[in-house]
């Protein structure tokens, strides 16, 4: 897992899988590089192993899948959190949280879409080594078996809850921070993909709009990025830590999120949690989270958005505020319950 929710994700669960009392984490391999790599074992029992890449990440990968994939056979069943089965033999479970995988989403740049062309064929040609596959939502589950028919009934859905730092905050919002009337505070978290969507806001015009109802937007990408300088609501503040998340979701009015495909999407499940309003795509990843709660858009049009945007303000104005509850009942409250999903399918008991 490479991407920075994958590897949120993977922060958060790792110590629970490896503290489950019914099940025993023997071995967990880990990048020697990066966040993950100062990862410290909970469980005395559990060995960490630490893999060094000398060749470039993509070669390395494929290699790990291949040829090297002998390396992971033994008698333990096998959790593999990175999306791509391993050539190996023992029982396997494959976590897939990149949509980039399936049919439905396209990175949006050639080297992307050779690199997602390779880990599909990967993919495919490595199915025969996976007794299950685990994925986040139905929409993803879908999405997945229309694109390998072979793997029909095998797919099982485990949803995640927000990361352990957000849950550990206990931040609960139920109105704006000021009167919405001098603009709204927006915040998109989200790294510089391409599916992420941070174009869209480009096609909002080459002069700031003295009408317009936010009175910023914080995106978390590099000033070097900017999607539109013309526009001064729009704030690049680079990676965020996840204290500056918190204090970004003290100060947001509502969560903007572009994305035009997830397999879940932390924010989305954030922002619920805290009970910030949402304005998302109106794709089936979001409809599936957010239901009738949130407030939708075209993600390939710009007037769309803007008409969602002012929907949002007239809504805050009047007083309006989403009601997660119903939501929220569908997601794991904590990552303890989602650690022993996991184990259990990967052992066979479920």
């Amino acid at each position: 897992m490479v991407g920075l929710g994958a590897v949120q994700l993977l922060k958060s669960l790792l110590p629970h899988l490896e503290a489950q009392a019914d099940f025993n984490v023997t071995d967990v391999y880990l990048p020697a590089k990066g966040d993950l790599a100062t990862h410290v074992a909970v469980n005395p029992l559990t060995v960490s192993h630490r893999t060094r890449r000398f060749l470039p990440n993509a070669i390395s990968r494929v290699l790990e899948c291949t040829s090297f994939g002998f390396r992971y056979s033994g008698q333990a069943p096998l959790l593999v959190m990175g999306d791509i089965p391993i050539r190996c033999k023992t029982r396997q479970t494959v976590f897939v949280q990149t949509p980039l995988l399936t049919g439905s989403a396209g990175t949006g740049q050639r080297a992307g879409a050779i690199k997602y062309w390779i880990a599909r064929k990967l993919f495919k040609s490595n199915i025969r080594y996976v007794s299950r596959f685990v994925v986040q939502t139905e929409a993803m589950k879908i999405s997945l078996e229309q694109t390998y028919p072979e793997i029909a009934g095998r797919v099982h859905i485990v949803g995640q809850p927000p990361p352990e730092w957000l849950l550990a905050a206990n931040l609960k919002r139920d109105r704006p921070v000021a009167d919405v009337q001098d603009g709204m505070r927006l915040f998109y978290p989200a790294a510089h993909y391409p599916h992420k969507n941070h174009s869209l806001l480009g096609r909002f015009g080459s002069s700031p709009d003295p009408d317009w109802t936010v009175r910023r937007l914080t995106l978390t990408i590099a000033p070097d990025a900017h999607p539109n300088p013309a526009q001064p609501w729009i704030q690049c503040v680079g990676r965020l830590s996840a204290q500056q998340v918190l204090d970004a979701y003290r100060e947001a009015d509502a969560l903007l999120f572009l994305s035009q495909s997830e397999s879940l999407g932390f924010p989305l499940i954030e922002a619920m949690w805290i009970g910030l309003p949402i304005v998302c795509p109106d794709l089936p990843y979001a409809r599936v989270l957010c239901g009738d709660q949130a407030i939708y858009f075209d993600p390939a049009d710009a007037e769309s958005l803007r008409a969602a945007i002012g929907d949002l303000h007239r809504r805050l104005q009047d007083g309006w505020w989403p009601n997660w509850e119903s939501r929220l009942a569908a997601i794991p409250s904590n990552w303890d319950e989602v650690a022993h999903q996991l184990l259990q399918l990967a052992a066979g008991e479920a």
